[in-house]
């Protein structure tokens, strides 16, 4: 093995990042199930893709909202243990959600009103979940361990939506809501094994979330390249992931794909991550992290492109595996650089 793939696998060295990878990595297949029942259930019901953004937004808005208070948590208490809370606070959505389907709910309402409690519980996880990767792996193997935690969550889409469209297909969204409350095992053991010598708090002082995620905020701002990240990941969340989101219409609507179809775009997604993620590992090697970030922008707007101007449906397939690859250069670049330049007492608040 030779090159970036030697590179990047470095870290698998690592007992601590081993458990986390797998256990997430099975977490997050389980979760596609659920990613893809939910928007299924939804259009299946109300047939317009405004409700199946709805139910994006209600997951995704709770999130920021959240983000002040998981982002102070993850820096004020032991981050292990952080998401040992907020992995098991994930689960009880994906238990209500087959409660509610088994239970004769046709509700679009109360899935939507479900996925919010997706997104509190995800919001309260995602900054702990981030920001872990920097107790787990040393400075100078950052960027591979940021790289191959996305590409964790990568393959999960490549594997998770195909499996979840069958599933959903064949047996319902019931059962895919709960294989994914099941696979919360995985990453809640995994984060059980772990062991770190002088796991240590975070400051004592007061917890003030909003006021500490406005001088987080007023920090990252003042820094140019962490501002600068943090402008690219809004550009790439508003104008590349609704595309994501919607994609549900396209398969379903345009090109009368079904549920299959559905996860089989989901994993080209994935699969164009998850192929690129070895040579992004090492390419901060051989070029700066600014020429990279400019490269998947262009990237993601071929993609998006080829979708928009699809004359089939193998085609479409095809601007996933690019828009793929293109987010996970940016996931990875952008985190890495972040994560490089930020003070550890405001770390989670940051990402």
């Amino acid at each position: 093995m030779s090159g970036p793939f030697r590179t990047a696998l470095e870290v698998f060295r690592i007992r601590n990042y081993r458990l986390f990878w797998f256990g997430g990595l099975i977490s997050n297949i389980g979760r596609w199930f659920q990613t893809v029942a939910v928007p299924i259930v939804v259009f299946d019901l109300t047939g317009s893709a405004a409700w199946v953004g709805l139910a994006g937004f209600a997951q995704i808005m709770p999130m920021a909202v959240m983000g002040p208070w998981g982002g102070a948590i993850a820096d004020r208490y032991q981050r292990r243990k952080v998401l040992l809370v907020t992995q098991l606070l994930q689960s009880l959505p994906a238990i209500g959600m087959a409660v509610l389907w088994f239970g004769g709910v046709r509700s679009p309402e109360a899935f939507v009103a479900m996925s919010v409690f997706v997104g509190v519980s995800a919001g309260l996880n995602l900054p702990a979940w981030q920001a872990i990767v920097a107790d787990l792996v040393p400075r100078q193997q950052m960027l591979s361990g940021i790289t191959l935690n996305s590409a964790q969550f990568n393959a999960s889409r490549m594997i998770g939506p195909a499996l979840g469209g069958a599933v959903v297909a064949g047996w319902g969204p019931g059962v895919a809501f709960v294989v994914n409350a099941v696979s919360y095992g995985a990453v809640l053991t995994g984060l059980a094994l772990m062991r770190f010598e002088g796991e240590a708090a975070g400051p004592a002082a007061p917890m003030r979330p909003v006021r500490d995620f406005v001088a987080a905020a007023r920090y990252a701002f003042a820094q140019r390249g962490i501002r600068t990240a943090l402008l690219a990941v809004t550009m790439i969340g508003f104008f590349g992931m609704s595309m994501q989101m919607l994609s549900v219409t396209v398969a379903e609507d345009v090109f009368d794909q079904g549920e299959r179809g559905f996860g089989y775009f989901l994993s080209f997604v994935g699969l164009g991550a998850v192929l690129s993620s070895p040579f992004i590992a090492g390419a901060a090697t051989r070029f700066k992290r600014s020429q990279i970030q400019s490269f998947a922008f262009l990237l993601y707007a071929a993609g998006t492109l080829v979708i928009a101007f699809s004359p089939v449906f193998a085609v479409v397939l095809v601007g996933g595996f690019m828009m793929g690859s293109a987010h996970l250069t940016s996931a990875s670049t952008l985190n890495t650089a972040i994560q490089l330049q930020v003070d550890e007492v405001i770390r989670a608040k940051v990402l």
